[in-house]
C-alpha cells in the first residue's frame, strides 16, 4: 500500500491527502524544496495538525507528512515535517510534538508508521541554532533532524551507515 492509500485509510485523514505539497500552508510550502516535484517522486502531503485540531485542540500536534519516492529506493518514504518557531525555549515543545506523533503512529496512525521516515524541524523564522550546536545535537539525540531555514528533499536517499 502506498502513501496516498495509507493516508486515506487512516482515521481522521480520509480525504485529507493532497497532490504535491498542497497540504502545506503557503508560508510553510516555501520552506520545503524537493529535488523532484514529479508525481513519480513527490507522492503528496497531508496536514496532520489541521486534521486533528478539533479532536485534540490542546495537543502538541505535528504539522505535516510528505510522501516521497526516492530514485534509489523501491519503497516510499515519509518526511514528517514540523514548521515551528526556532528558539531555545521551543526544544521542549518539539519533544512534546514528537511524543504526540509517535503515540499517534502507534495507534490510529499505524498504517503510516510502516514507512521508513525522518522527523524534520524546519524553523518558521529566524533562529540562532547552527548545525553542530548543542541544541541541534539534543534534537538529533531524540530523532529530530534540524534542517535550518529550508529543507531539501533529495532525489536519492542517503544510505544509513551500519
Amino acid at each position: 500500500m502506498g502513501f496516498k492509500e495509507s493516508v486515506e485509510e487512516t482515521p481522521n485523514l480520509g480525504g485529507k491527502w493532497m497532490v504535491g505539497l498542497d497540504a502545506l500552508r503557503a508560508q510553510d510550502k516555501v520552506r520545503i524544496d524537493p529535488e523532484s516535484t514529479s508525481t513519480a517522486h513527490l507522492r503528496g502531503s497531508v496536514d496532520i495538525d489541521t486534521a486533528w485540531l478539533a479532536l485534540d485542540p490542546q495537543g502538541n500536534r505535528w504539522d505535516f507528512a510528505i510522501g516521497y519516492k526516492h530514485q534509489n529506493r523501491s519503497d516510499e518514504f515519509i518526511y514528517w515535517v514540523e514548521t515551528h518557531t526556532g528558539a531555545d525555549d521551543q526544544i521542549a515543545v518539539m519533544f512534546r510534538k514528537l511524543d504526540w506523533l509517535k503515540t499517534w503512529l502507534s495507534g490510529a496512525g499505524r498504517k503510516l508508521a510502516e514507512f521508513d521516515r525522518l522527523f524534520v524541524w524546519v524553523p518558521s523564522g529566524a533562529t540562532s541554532f547552527r548545525q553542530g550546536s548543542d541544541q541541534v545535537r539534543k534534537l538529533a539525540d531524540k530523532g529530530i533532524k534540524y534542517s535550518g531555514s529550508k529543507f531539501r528533499i533529495p532525489l536519492n536517499h542517503k544510505k544509513s551507515k551500519p
